[in-house]
């Protein structure tokens, strides 16, 4: 598939780059907007591969991007300078101005988009529209966000290594070195930065899933695979009853959608089909 490479400057200076994929026939006036999860890149996915060539076979061009956290670590250029970037020091509310860089190039060609994001990019999709407004922005597909929450993670089988890894980015910060890399296990193995990760797992909570729905200003539809709801641990365990639970609370049924892909895992690996047609149908 022949893709036209694009490239962004966020407001604080990051480039950022991704890959254009046009509709098959037409020219579209909708542009999808996909978002990668932690420390992948717009063009090493093999999921979005897929879905970007199912994408403009239905009509719509396909946009597959970086954010700064984008691979675990390397050196870019902001209005700060030479800085490390990556998934390893991105904070994620830093998603606000990634995603507003996109919009904004989009708007010169486009009159509608649909943001979808996988894992992290899923949950940077849902946080940007409960922050955030954007004239083009239509809808919001989730697939597989997953739950960043203290509580949750402190109540969870993995309590132990959580604790170790909250101590350990605890007294980095106590110690002065707020960007020191600290090893941690929950919710896997990583090196990253002591404020980064209690900016995501720590206890002010920003990032819980399950509070945004309340709330969601877009159409939204939320994608799993059964396997990770069963198997990935607190994470993800029961998310889609929890969602479709708010969302009744919230008066939202009409506006919010969950879909269970029975059996697939988080990289829906086995399943890329069934997901594929299912965004197809999602985008209508």
């Amino acid at each position: 598939m022949i893709v036209e490479l694009v490239k962004v400057q966020t407001r604080d200076g990051v480039r950022l780059d991704g890959a254009l994929s046009v509709a098959e026939q037409q020219e579209s006036k909708t542009l999808v907007l996909c978002l990668h999860g932690v420390g992948s890149n717009f063009y090493g996915s093999r999921m979005f591969a897929e879905l970007a060539l199912e994408i403009v076979k239905n009509g719509a061009d396909c946009l597959r991007v970086n954010t700064r956290g984008h691979d675990y670590c390397y050196t870019g250029m902001s209005r700060m300078g030479v800085r490390r970037l990556g998934a390893g020091y991105e904070r994620v509310e830093q998603c606000l101005e990634d995603i507003d860089a996109w919009l904004d190039w989009a708007g010169e060609r486009y009159q509608s988009v649909i943001l979808l994001g996988h894992s992290l990019g899923a949950l940077k999709a849902v946080y940007y529209q409960s922050h955030q407004t954007h004239h083009l922005l239509r809808k919001v597909i989730a697939i597989s966000p997953p739950r960043l929450s203290y509580r949750a993670f402190m109540a969870g089988e993995q309590r132990v290594g959580f604790q170790q890894s909250i101590e350990n980015a605890e007294q980095a910060i106590r110690e002065g070195e707020p960007q020191r890399l600290v090893d941690v296990s929950v919710p896997f193995p990583l090196l990253i930065t002591a404020e980064g990760y209690l900016d995501k797992y720590g206890p002010q909570e920003k990032y819980n899933l399950e509070p945004m729905v309340f709330n969601l200003p877009l159409p939204t539809d939320f994608i799993f695979g059964g396997h990770e709801l069963q198997f990935s641990g607190v994470a993800f365990a029961g998310l889609d009853h929890s969602i479709k639970s708010i969302a009744t609370e919230a008066g939202l049924e009409s506006k919010v959608s969950i879909h269970v892909i029975d059996e697939a895992d988080h990289m829906y690996s086995r399943h890329g089909r069934e997901l594929a047609e299912l965004i197809k149908a999602l985008l209508g």
